[in-house]
């Protein structure tokens, strides 16, 4: 309709035909178009304790900030307000800001209303009204302004209408926000009805806040106890994200910086491509790419550079192009990480299927804050809470993908220390681990205790190996093996010290007929027919031991003192245990 008022303002100075009269008649009808009706007058009654302004206020955008609430007030006929539907989105820029006006009367005994601008995060609100005696009444609220000034702390703004009752009060909102399309709802509530909202939101923002304090708490002991890098990433990863909510939801402009304005963007802006960053570098840390594509792996440090980079120079200078960048370099760097996880998958690594299921919930959680940040989307429940929502069900798929991945490398850090003092072939302890616990027991040994060394040989071995094979041999040698455990005390050590040899370190306290009974027990269980032997073959033993300490002697002079007496005994020999004596 504005298109008119140029050619009917023409005709009423150009044209002798038209009366001045009728011009000024066919001005007034059109400014009547264009303003639209009044908006309905609202009706708070106890029965309906929320009320929703859409579709019973007007709004109108003052491009450029032009006018104050006085002037708005005096000229809102000529003014091209018009109805504000539930799905409207209004796009602003530096200077802009959106006018809302609404008529309300409060009806009934409940004389006490909050508007609720539902939307945390928005950068100024103001609500004026005027009292009964015509002064007007200013309540300012927003990020962009400390918790001290609001009418009332929150995480969102709210304000007191007039507390008149049966007078209808006109009401204009002033809201200025920028970068992002606003959209949020404009309600008028019971403090009732806000405390339950509120507790609601606590008791969901509390579950969240302790879940990620919990997952970086025990993640935190973990990547410090195992020296684990993927914990250590996982933990500044959760750190941000956690951070980056807070910022989001209106937690940490009410509770952690409520005094620091100035934080709240930055916090909603570049904590979140923060966690991005540190994301790309969890991932990283987790699939490795540098093992099998040095291309991908320069790729993703490029994608963690340019997140810090941008984001950085976006909280000082910000702009609407620096803000879409960043919205689309966090949607690649999201695309990025999906794929170094679906590499890993592929490449066999299991435990990247729970960092991807995780991944992939936050990805889904996200695009319903970006879906309003380009103005797909009204603001609701979740363009707030949905990539919290996501974070919550990631936080434990990651850490039990970590857990599990942890678990696994720590087995095998295990085994691979196990083979280096464990004998792979009889699964017994190596010379190494003999002497390690000899010289232990040597240590703790006490004035008038003892201990004993026994020196075990499977003299018949290169014999077995002879006559039936190599194969033979190492049976011999494993089943004799299995046969000495069964002379072995629980607070004893068996262990294999040469191609042939057995030792078997009696702790104290130990007597010398503990120690003739072993080795007597030890020739005749290896005199015993077994089905894993040739036929007619049987395991013959030599044996000799002494009592420890031996006076100026250590542990390997022991064992060697014990290698030499077992040579000393002849192949053939009838007496096949020898005592070495101190």
């Amino acid at each position: 309709m504005f298109f008119i008022a140029p050619f009917v303002s023409f005709a009423a100075q150009r044209s002798p035909r038209l009366p001045r009269v009728l011009a000024a008649a066919a001005l007034a009808l059109f400014a009547t178009l264009a303003c639209g009706e009044p908006a309905p007058v609202v009706k708070l009654t106890p029965d309906e304790p929320s009320v929703a302004l859409a579709g019973r206020s007007q709004f109108w955008v003052d491009r450029g900030e032009r006018l104050g609430v006085a002037e708005v007030e005096e000229r809102q006929q000529h003014l091209p307000f018009a109805t504000r539907p539930s799905d409207h989105k209004v796009v602003m820029s530096d200077g802009d800001a959106l006018w809302i006006r609404f008529v309300a009367r409060a009806q009934g005994h409940e004389t006490h209303w909050l508007l609720d601008v539902d939307l945390p995060g928005v950068d100024d609100v103001t609500l004026y009204f005027r009292d009964a005696q015509g002064q007007w009444v200013v309540q300012r609220a927003g990020d962009s302004r400390p918790q001290s000034v609001w009418p009332q702390r929150g995480r969102q703004p709210f304000m007191s209408l007039s507390h008149d009752a049966d007078r209808e009060v006109a009401y204009f909102v002033r809201i200025q926000h920028k970068r992002v399309p606003f959209s949020g709802g404009l309600y008028l509530k019971t403090p009732v009805v806000m405390a339950e909202q509120e507790q609601r939101a606590q008791f969901l923002l509390g579950a969240y806040f302790g879940l990620a304090a919990l997952a970086i708490l025990v993640a935190s002991a973990n990547a410090l106890v195992y020296r684990d890098r993927g914990f250590g990433t996982y933990v500044a990863y959760i750190t941000a994200m956690a951070l980056g909510q807070a910022g989001i939801t209106g937690v940490g402009g009410m509770l952690l910086w409520p005094e620091w304005p100035r934080l709240n963007n930055p916090m909603t802006f570049f904590v979140p491509m923060l966690a991005g960053a540190t994301g790309v570098w969890f991932v990283r840390a987790i699939a490795t790419p540098r093992q099998y594509s040095t291309l991908l792996d320069r790729l993703a440090v490029g994608f963690i550079l340019a997140l810090l980079l941008i984001a950085g120079v976006d909280v000082f200078v910000p702009t609407d192009a620096g803000f879409v960048l960043s919205m689309n370099l966090l949607t690649a760097s999201m695309l990025l990480v999906m794929l170094l996880l679906a590499l890993a998958i592929a490449r066999g690594d299991r435990h990247s299927r729970w960092v991807a299921a995780g991944f992939l919930l936050v990805i889904i959680g996200s695009s319903f804050p970006v879906a309003r940040n380009v103005g797909l989307m009204n603001s609701g429940f979740l363009t707030e809470y949905g990539m919290m929502l996501g974070s919550a069900l990631e936080m434990p798929l990651l850490f039990y993908g970590l857990h599990r991945r942890l678990t696994e490398q720590t087995e095998s850090r295990a085994r691979a220390r196990a083979l280096s003092v464990t004998d792979p072939l009889t699964g017994l302890g190596s010379q190494r681990k003999l002497l390690t616990q000899l010289q232990a027991s040597l240590a703790r040994l006490k004035p008038g205790r003892q201990a004993a060394l026994v020196l075990i040989e499977l003299a018949n071995h290169a014999a077995l190996s002879r006559e039936h094979g190599r194969e033979a041999a190492d049976r011999a040698l494993v089943l004799a093996a299995a046969r000495l455990r069964n002379v072995v005390r629980d607070i004893d050590t068996l262990a294999r010290v040469g191609d042939q040899h057995f030792a078997l370190l009696m702790d104290s306290p130990c007597a010398v007929d503990e120690v003739n009974a072993a080795a007597t027990r030890a020739v005749a269980l290896g005199l015993r027919p077994s089905s894993s032997l040739p036929p007619g073959a049987h395991l013959r033993f030599h044996v000799t031991h002494t009592m420890l300490p031996l006076p100026g002697v250590d542990a390997d002079g022991t064992l060697q003192r014990l290698q030499q007496s077992l040579r000393d005994i002849a192949p053939d020999a009838r007496k096949t245990i020898r005592a070495l004596e101190a």
